[in-house]
């Protein structure tokens, strides 16, 4: 018979293991581009290029994160928070229609492909960086751009 500890470490590894992390249950799923804005610092887009990518779809998954053409196999997600008293890309919590004390980031690693930049296996892509707004919003940011994405 097992003992009273090991079934302790059984049920913690259990739950540890069927209890989705942070970021999987915030980001994990299917959305849209559904708006943009540029931040007070400017965009490297247009605002016409920018407003291109409305209607655009991104995907995450324990096995896939896609941004429109751009894709990763075997996402890894690494949560921050940022603070709401920051400046973010010149913009505040306000500007990005952020509320609370802080809000969750997700940034996406893609571990065993080529790196695409100086940040090692940082994946670099439309997608790669988001910001939670709440359970339906995020906020992806490429090129000084905030592409607002709501889940599907």
């Amino acid at each position: 018979m097992p003992t009273r500890s090991a079934l302790t470490i059984w049920a913690i590894t259990a739950a540890c293991i069927t209890r989705p992390a942070p970021a999987q249950h915030a980001v994990f799923g299917q959305w849209r581009v559904t708006g943009s804005m540029c931040g007070p610092g400017g965009c490297a887009l247009s605002r016409a290029e920018a407003a291109s990518w409305r209607g655009r779809v991104a995907a995450y998954s324990d096995t896939l994160a896609q941004f429109a053409d751009h894709s990763c196999s075997r996402p890894r997600y690494t949560v921050g928070y940022w603070p709401a008293n920051g400046v973010y890309g010149g913009a505040s919590f306000a500007d990005l229609g952020l509320s609370g004390d802080s809000a969750m980031v997700v940034d996406i690693s893609c571990p065993g492909q080529p790196p695409t930049g100086l940040s090692g296996d940082r994946w670099e892509a439309p997608g790669g960086f988001l910001v939670v707004k709440d359970a339906n919003h995020l906020l992806a940011i490429w090129e000084g751009v905030f592409y607002e994405l709501t889940r599907q």
